[in-house]
């Protein structure tokens, strides 16, 4: 007589099911990630490549260059051929199963000699966690491989403290491990960090490059229109369309430029229509109100920089409102300059140490004065 599944076992069935799915899909992201990289960044690809098939590898590398050029999609990358041993960049698709079952240990986190630090998701990374790395690197290797390999990505967010304790790290390397580092601002790491590592510097995409990917993503032209000049990412869009910063900034936008509302009444419709409060954020994972209208003026600044680049050069782009708000401001020959200037000025200052509002309110009185 057959065993009969308990609602438990069900349970545990289908969640085993869900992750495959899961699993499945994150190895086609990858295998499309390795496949944009070697298409839009093909110097540094083809560098690496033959680093690894001339067994020419350093100890450290310095990976950078703007927003979203993949530079954290190389270093995944990079991390999975050196410790496969490959001779060259790795192509997951064409691996056996337990070699691709390592990759994906890698990608997931769960292989015990690699290290991932996300720095953008921390205000800085401490002192305390590059000693982590060390001693958790002192200790012998628990994988096959042997070759270790720690990956920081935003570097430039780690505290002085920690800069100074991985400048210890990188000047007495211990064999079979490896740093890889990210940047999007090389200039706010320390030289001395700069000097020990081989930097590999990314170019910039351009923003045709993240509206293609926009469209692939089947993200409305309209709002692929003002995000490729806006964020540079190469993927999870549609959370960002969805999410009440992004509608809010554009709905600022609008107003600003004249489209919708007036423009007379901009920060007052700020605090009683755009100003976020906690119920507007609540289903957003994660995100505090703060954060939340962080995100809505730097968009917002973001959108408006763009807006007064295309008045300067006189530009036919984007939807019909957009290019008709171009030839309305054209025609009242303001300073553009003077206002992209500001605008600028206003995104620069658009961060957690700074009061939000004030910078709005200065930023607009700025503005409506030019």
């Amino acid at each position: 007589m057959a065993t009969k599944l308990t609602a438990k076992d069900k349970e545990l069935i289908q969640a085993s099911k869900e992750q495959e799915e899961i699993d499945k899909l994150r190895y086609r992201l990858r295998v499309e990630d390795r496949k944009r990289f070697a298409s839009f960044q093909p110097v540094v690809y083809q560098m690496l490549d033959q680093s690894l098939k001339n067994a020419h590898v350093s100890h450290a590398y310095l990976f950078s260059g703007p927003k979203g050029c993949f530079k954290k999609e190389a270093a995944l990358l990079f991390a999975q051929s050196l410790i496969l041993d490959t001779k060259g960049l790795v192509e997951e698709e064409t691996l056996s199963s337990s070699k691709q079952d390592i990759t994906r240990r890698i990608a997931d986190g769960t292989y015990s000699d690699y290290i991932f630090f996300d720095g953008y998701q921390k205000e800085a990374i401490g002192r305390e966690e590059i000693l982590g790395i060390q001693e958790l690197f002192s200790k012998t290797s628990m994988e096959e491989s042997g070759r270790k390999i720690y990956v920081i990505d935003h570097a430039e967010n780690m505290s002085i403290a920690a800069m100074n304790g991985l400048l210890k790290f990188l000047e007495e390397p211990a064999d079979q491990v490896y740093a890889i580092l990210t940047t999007d601002n090389m200039e706010r790491l320390l030289p001395t960090i700069v000097s020990r590592c081989l930097v590999v510097p990314f170019r910039t995409l351009s923003e045709g490059i993240y509206y293609d990917f926009l469209m692939e993503e089947g993200v409305d032209a309209e709002d692929a229109f003002l995000l490729s000049r806006l964020v540079s990412n190469t993927r999870g869009y549609e959370d960002i369309v969805a999410s009440k910063s992004y509608q809010t900034a554009k709905s600022m936008l609008k107003q600003w430029i004249g489209v919708e509302g007036n423009e007379r009444l901009f920060l007052v419709d700020y605090e009683v229509r755009y100003r976020l409060k906690q119920k507007d954020v609540s289903g957003e994972d994660g995100v505090s109100v703060r954060d939340a209208n962080l995100d809505v003026l730097w968009m917002f600044f973001g959108m408006l920089i763009g807006f007064y680049k295309d008045v300067i050069r006189h530009a036919e782009v984007g939807p019909t409102w957009y290019s008709s708000a171009i030839e309305n401001a054209y025609s009242k020959q303001r300073s553009y300059a003077k206002l992209l200037d500001i605008a600028v000025k206003g995104r620069d200052r658009c961060n957690r140490n700074n009061d939000l509002n004030l910078v709005l309110n200065q930023a607009i009185y700025e503005m409506e004065a030019v």
